[in-house]
């Protein structure tokens, strides 16, 4: 709760400096979250809005915003850490308290003072510098909990939000990774065979797809696609259902091996196959203020080479043999 006052209270400050400049200042912040311009570019928009004198309020804003975030990230660190750092803890206290015991009965033993420079035994002050800093575009990663939380408080305080809850935080970051899974599944499943167990839920992804031209792929029996607690005997009773033994399902994948097509290996997923799955499946993102800027990413990010560039690649590449061939030549 700390954090939480902290960074509402570093806010009220700047607000109240700042006026009606508060959303020029809010939008920067946004324009720097999305790596629209750079930390200089916001801090030197933010001296503008600010005086010499209040400066020192955009610093502290910062901070309380970093400090929320790095907490929020740091409380979901599992209880096995927690309890090891306890532990840890413990024994440091008691290495401490031997120590000072032992420093105490050695300074009855030193007769003189020795002087020393104190510079040498002071710790070396390292500057983080914008190199340093790690984006989710950069590192081609997930956004993690810290960065998506800075978001959301951004957002929230351009609608007149006070705050955002930690709960928020983590329903945000549990329906990104959900979609992220949707979208990825649905563009394997176009790009490669599947199966499918009751009818609803795909499993197996770059499972081989059965030949239909095949007489005997019609009479193949996959048990892994049903999963029924009890089946019907002969005399119409019902009994509980048993997975087939181990020789019957290894006999079972051979045949669907032996019936299976096996195309050529495929390289990994490409943004034309990312774009041709969105377009297709258009409820992938349901908000279309999403969709529309991802598609517009998507196509701004795709580079096909044009026939000039084609035929000039395929004469250098002619022009590499013949000069190889002929210091081969030469030195023969």
């Amino acid at each position: 709760m700390s954090g939480s006052l902290d960074l509402s209270f570093a806010r009220k400050q700047l607000q109240d400096t700042l006026g009606d400049d508060m959303t020029a200042y809010l939008q920067n912040l946004k324009l720097w979250f999305k790596q629209k311009i750079s930390k200089e570019d916001f801090d030197l928009e933010a001296r503008k809005l600010l005086t010499e004198s209040t400066v020192h309020l955009h610093n502290e804003f910062l901070l309380a915003i970093m400090s929320r975030c790095q907490s929020l990230s740091t409380s979901l660190v599992p209880r096995e850490s927690s309890v090891s750092g306890r532990v840890s803890e413990q024994s440091r206290i008691k290495q401490k308290s031997k120590l000072r015991r032992k420093s105490t009965s050695s300074r009855s033993t030193l007769q003189k003072f020795v002087p020393s420079n104190p510079v040498n035994f002071a710790p070396q002050a390292t500057y983080k510098g914008g190199e340093e800093i790690n984006f989710a575009t950069r590192e081609l990663a997930v956004p993690d909990i810290s960065m998506v939380q800075g978001r959301m408080l951004v957002c929230a305080w351009e609608t007149g939000l006070e705050d955002v809850s930690d709960t928020a935080v983590k329903l945000i970051m549990q329906a990104i990774e959900n979609q992220l899974k949707n979208i990825i599944s649905q563009v394997l499943s176009k790009r490669s065979g599947y199966k499918v167990r009751e009818k609803k839920f795909k499993y197996a992804m770059g499972t081989q797809v059965l030949n239909p031209y095949l007489r005997h792929t019609s009479q193949i029996d996959d048990t892994s696609t049903e999963s029924e607690a009890t089946s019907i005997t002969a005399n119409a009773l019902h009994i509980p259902s048993r997975k087939p033994p181990f020789d019957i399902g290894s006999a079972q994948a051979a045949e669907q091996l032996s019936t299976a097509q096996f195309p050529t290996s495929k390289g990994p997923v490409t943004l034309f196959e990312l774009l041709e799955t969105l377009q297709l499946h258009r409820s992938s993102i349901a908000s279309h203020s999403v969709y529309a800027p991802a598609i517009e990413r998507v196509i701004h990010k795709l580079w096909h080479p044009s026939r000039e560039e084609i035929n000039q690649e395929h004469i250098h590449h002619q022009e590499v043999t013949i000069k190889q061939l002929h210091s081969q030549s030469i030195v023969r």
